[in-house]
C-alpha cells in the first residue's frame, strides 16, 4: 500500500509563482515556477550552480489594496527610521487603520 502526503497535494495544486528568476550568487537567470507559501521567504534553486540563493528578479502584487507613493511608485525600500519612496525619495505617511486602535 502507497501512503500519500495530502499536505505536499495540497501544496503542487495550490496556488503558484512564475517568473524570472535570478540567483544573488552567480547571476545565473531562468524562468522559475514555485509554490506561494504564506509568510515564508522563499529562496529557489539555482539550476546553474546549485545553490539555494535564488530570487524571482521583480515583484509580484497580491490581491487587494496596494499603497502607492504621489509619484506613481509601489515599490519602497525600508529603513528603521520608517519607509520611503526610492524613486522620488519621499518618505511614505500611512494612514492609521481602524481595526489597528
Amino acid at each position: 500500500m502507497t501512503v500519500i502526503s495530502l499536505a505536499e497535494k495540497r501544496e503542487e495544486s495550490g496556488p503558484h509563482l512564475s517568473g524570472i528568476a535570478i540567483c544573488l550568487d552567480c547571476k545565473h537567470e531562468w524562468v522559475a515556477v514555485a509554490p506561494i507559501i504564506e509568510n515564508e521567504f522563499n529562496w529557489l534553486e539555482c539550476p546553474s550552480c546549485g545553490l539555494m540563493k535564488g530570487r524571482f528578479k521583480y515583484h509580484y502584487e497580491r490581491d487587494g489594496e496596494q499603497w502607492e507613493c504621489n509619484c506613481g511608485n509601489d515599490l519602497f525600500h525600508v529603513k528603521p527610521k520608517g519607509i520611503y519612496c526610492p524613486n522620488c525619495g519621499q518618505w511614505q505617511e500611512f494612514p492609521i487603520n481602524d481595526r489597528d486602535g
